[in-house]
């Protein structure tokens, strides 16, 4: 098991569901500053997720702006503010969980 170096004790977590397939969704609705965020799209997930930025658009073949995770897929990034990141889903109701903490 991967030890998470976090030596402020600064941890938290949650849940983050697309209402509206096809809407970029924001993930927290308030600023939550920190260093890294681990996503990760549900296992359940009738398809796939987008994470990207407020255009985020998982029905838009051509964009550039976003990462597409399978269901139980999971991605690790630096960020300043969960407040910028967004999802989106070819779904309504699909989602992910996320762990975030700062250094």
């Amino acid at each position: 098991m991967a030890k998470l170096d976090n030596p402020s004790g600064r941890i938290g977590g949650g849940r983050a569901v697309c209402t509206t397939a096809g809407t970029a969704n924001v993930i927290v609705t308030t600023n939550v500053p920190c260093s890294w965020v681990i996503i990760q799209a549900e296992t359940d997930n009738a398809g796939n997720v987008m994470i990207g930025d407020s255009s985020v658009d998982i029905t838009d073949t051509s964009q550039t702006n976003g990462i597409i995770l399978d269901a139980g897929e999971s991605i690790t990034l630096p960020i300043s503010d969960l407040g910028e990141l967004y999802i989106d889903s070819g779904t309504s109701g699909d989602g992910i969980t996320y762990l975030y903490g700062s250094d």
